[in-house]
């Protein structure tokens, strides 16, 4: 609060006092004292009053000056950081949220050699990838002009040649864009970034799943970007407890995952989608809709960027359906945002590998795209039968043309400690804290990547070793 003459009682400045309590005074007597003293700060934030960074009185100090019990502040303050308005960390003090925000990186994202047979993230090609690059890549040295053409700057954007090619990936699965609603990047964590750059400012909150993947973390804590939670069920995000959320003034997007879901690989059924983006366009908010595993999915839904095209960005890329080393990446968004678009594009990396874009292009005038993700598809429901048969009805909730498993461990196993075991035993998987929004634990369970083991034998093998760990009584 503004540091003027001060209340002698307990050192909070009078005049930002004398406006809480104004604001309070205007705000519902039905609603809980605690929830209007939440209220009116958020008021405060919003008008400028207190300003990104700045520290808030202590609880003691606060409800000396409201003549409130320690508890009531503490409820309130606990609402404001649940909202994402403030933010508190041991040592520093409770402050208005700017930049400097607390999330931590994830876990394995730390340095250390990887396991024997790592599951943790997306790492092999899909079959006959290998070859087929192998062949584009001869015949690009073979041909001068070509290699001379390598060598050249491009449209941040990408050529209108490569944008057509992004809008002919999207339309593959089912997605449809102009030239002029698309952007070429360097892949999805890049085009993640692009999105929320061009769109949100330092302070700013996005409301994301309680699970929610982890390079939106990452993206945020570089950007100075709040998270907040809103809780799912079997159907993904549910839209009552979104609705609950929309109100806080610094909210300005929803982020999704709505096919095949990261970590948890829920598909979002058509009502729940239309309901979210209801709410998203009563609201004036802004979808960012992360699609990779779109075209692993045979029931293609329709997406939220069919649905809400003014206000959504639809994010794909080939690092999970082909090849997790092509940086190649699409985002289709509202023609408004071009400009921010484009200088974002220009502000991180300029332009895309073009290496990358040639490929691509050869993959669609051959279709081998479409042969490929079919091969997926089926490796991967292969791969989930032989995992029915080591985990049961613990793999209820994992849909089989997902690239991976989302493994529900019982009320007894703590993930992270799990984890750690199977790390130390050569095998890698990610526990549910690295995905975790909030205090709150949502679930109890490992991911493991289904496309990441060398071969069925392996797969089969390191599954065999999970489930023996997990047959065994808990620590």
């Amino acid at each position: 609060m503004a540091l003027n003459s001060r209340d002698r009682r307990s050192g909070v400045d009078a005049r930002a006092l004398a406006t809480l309590k104004a604001t309070m005074a205007e705000l519902d007597r039905d609603s809980p004292i605690y929830v209007r003293i939440a209220t009116a700060l958020t008021a405060q934030v919003a008008s400028g009053q207190l300003s990104p960074g700045q520290p808030l009185p202590s609880h003691r100090e606060l409800a000396r000056s409201l003549d409130v019990n320690l508890t009531t502040i503490t409820k309130a303050f606990n609402l404001l950081k649940k909202r994402g308005v403030i933010s508190a960390e041991a040592g520093r003090g409770t402050a208005v949220r700017g930049r400097d925000l607390n999330h931590a990186a994830p876990s394995y994202d730390q340095p250390r050699l990887p396991p024997a047979i790592d599951l943790s993230v997306h790492k092999l090609n899909v079959p006959g990838y290998q070859e087929f690059i192998g062949s584009l890549l001869r015949k690009i040295a073979s041909h001068p002009d070509d290699l001379a053409r390598l060598q050249e700057y491009h449209s941040a954007f990408g050529s209108n040649h490569n944008r057509r090619l992004a809008v002919e990936w999207l339309l593959s699965w089912g997605v449809s864009a102009t030239p002029n609603q698309v952007a070429v990047t360097a892949g999805a964590q890049h085009a993640i970034l692009v999105v929320l750059a061009s769109v949100l400012t330092a302070g700013d909150s996005i409301l994301v799943p309680r699970l929610v993947y982890q390079g939106v973390k990452a993206a945020a804590q570089v950007l100075g970007l709040g998270l907040i939670p809103v809780d799912t069920d079997e159907h993904g995000m549910i839209p009552d407890s979104l609705a609950r959320l929309v109100g806080n003034p610094r909210v300005k997007a929803i982020f999704l995952v709505p096919t095949l879901a990261n970590p948890t690989t829920v598909t979002m059924p058509l009502d729940r989608r239309q309901a979210i983006v209801d709410i998203a366009r009563r609201n004036s908010l802004l979808i960012v809709e992360d699609d990779l595993f779109r075209p692993l999915a045979s029931n293609r839904l329709p997406s939220l960027w069919s649905l809400y095209p003014e206000g959504c960005f639809h994010i794909s890329s080939l690092s999970k359906v082909i090849a997790p080393g092509n940086r190649c990446g699409f985002v289709a968004f509202p023609e408004r945002y071009g400009a921010a678009i484009a200088s974002a594009l220009r502000g991180s990396i300029w332009m895309t590998d073009v290496i990358s874009l040639t490929l691509v292009q050869s993959l669609l005038e051959q279709k081998k795209h479409l042969e490929f993700v079919g091969t997926l598809r089926q490796q991967l429901t292969t791969r989930h039968s032989l995992a029915l048969n080591h985990f049961g009805g613990a793999l209820a909730k994992s849909d089989p043309e997902s690239l991976f498993l989302w493994l529900d461990l019982d009320a007894t196993r703590d993930s992270t400690a799990v984890a750690e075991t199977l790390y130390e035993r050569g095998i890698g998987v990610v526990s549910s804290d690295v995905f975790m929004i909030g205090k709150t634990k949502p679930s109890n369970g490992i991911r493991i990547y289904k496309g990441s083991a060398r071969s069925d034998t392996e797969w089969d093998i390191a599954l065999s070793l999970i489930a023996t760990l997990l047959r065994k009584p808990a620590p």
